[in-house]
């Protein structure tokens, strides 16, 4: 072996960092990196992107305005956008996050950290660094981060005598919006989904999340740098794109036209966020794109806030295509509102004889020979 692959490779074994920590230019990967060495063993690469400029179809200018989601106020924490890359995909007590980046909005940019850990040793320093960085008000802002990241990083605090102080933070997963809003829409709701249907925006030359491990181990036993480095653009891309999604998809919720999302999907959160008036509003404004589960809902509003003949002629409409539950609300209607008992009981006749349909039949028959026959139902009493 020669002199130069051998040195490398002890390098990469003992953590290619024994360098002064904040340092820089005292190693070639680092440098590439444009990082610094922080503690044996972890690199810190620091990116500062102005918001004057776009990824794929979006003015990074939007992130000046902290997005709002349904349900969500005027909040003054600070949103930290937050990914992982990891040594496998399955979890457990044997998976460590051996890069983690964070990214924030400050005034005119996006500042995004990452701390990138060169040997198994190094974990408790660069998870003490990344908590340095968070404050008491800060939300953690992640893709799919409740299920896998957050987890994840839990443990590993835990494994290393650390204090997960984020465990008590605020936490927004943007998968579940996503999935809420588009997952009818889109074959699957990925990031890179949300890169091309939402951002426009392709990836050029990127390593795939999947391909991280094996990335690190190569860097480790063999001190071979290129695809690590690929890592390390792909996290910082995670980052960005989940920034830029945040924005979007609070666009997305207040300008509903202008994008193909779950309408009745959007309304229902609306509903579950109190606030009913917009939902019915939404659905009003868009009628005649509803699906049937949209229809029914803008209905069930109508018929809170006291629009009965609307609701009515949603019911109607929908009774027609066999909607079963459109019919007992028609039966219910004409029963206790119109108080049209022949057509009530026409509305029984059309539902399937559960106990409780054929106690309203005859619960409506009773009314209806009380009506024909005051007089014997009067003596009958």
């Amino acid at each position: 072996m020669r002199l130069e692959s051998r040195l490398s490779r002890l390098r990469a074994l003992k953590g290619s960092v024994p360098f002064i920590p904040g340092i820089k230019g005292t190693d070639p990967f680092i440098d590439r990196l444009e990082g610094e060495c922080i503690a044996e063993g972890v690199i810190r690469i620091r990116q500062r992107v102005p918001l004057d400029g776009t990824l794929g179809s979006v003015e990074l200018a939007a992130l000046h305005d902290t997005p709002r989601l349904p349900g969500e106020t005027g909040d003054p924490r600070r949103n930290v956008y937050i990914d992982t890359e990891t040594t496998g995909l399955s979890g457990g007590s044997g998976t460590l996050a051996f890069l983690l980046g964070v990214a924030t909005v400050e005034d005119d940019a996006i500042e995004v950290t990452q701390w990138l850990m060169t040997r198994f040793a190094a974990e408790a320093s660069a998870l003490s660094a990344f908590a340095e960085t968070l404050t008491d008000t800060d939300r953690l802002v992640s893709y799919n981060g409740k299920s896998y990241d957050l987890p994840l990083l839990l443990t590993r605090f835990r494994m290393q005598g650390l204090q997960p102080a984020f465990a008590t933070l605020a936490h927004l997963d943007l998968l579940h919006p996503v999935r809420r809003l588009f997952g009818k829409r889109w074959n699957d709701c990925r990031l890179l989904s949300v890169e091309e249907q939402l951002l426009g925006f392709q990836r050029v030359d990127d390593l795939p999340g999947s391909e991280a491990p094996a990335a690190w181990f190569r860097y480790l036993r063999e001190g071979q740098a290129e695809a690590l480095i690929k890592v390390v653009e792909h996290n910082r891309q995670d980052i960005l794109s989940l920034a830029a999604a945040h924005s979007v998809l609070a666009q997305a919720t207040a300008q509903p036209q202008a994008f193909d999302i779950d309408l009745n999907a959007l309304a229902r959160w609306l509903c579950e966020s109190h606030n009913e008036d917009q939902a019915r509003t939404l659905l009003q404004e868009n009628a005649t794109r509803l699906c049937a589960d949209g229809k029914r809902l803008l209905a069930r509003l109508l018929r809170r806030t006291g629009h009965w003949p609307q609701a009515v002629a949603i019911w109607e409409t929908l009774a027609a295509s066999g909607c079963l539950e459109s019919i007992e609300r028609l039966a219910k209607y004409h029963e206790h509102i119109s108080k049209d008992l022949a057509a009530a009981r026409r509305c029984c006749d059309w539902l399937p004889p559960t106990p409780a349909i054929q106690h309203r039949r005859q619960r409506i028959d009773r009314k209806l020979n009380a009506a024909r026959h005051p007089l014997r139902m009067h003596l009958m009493l």
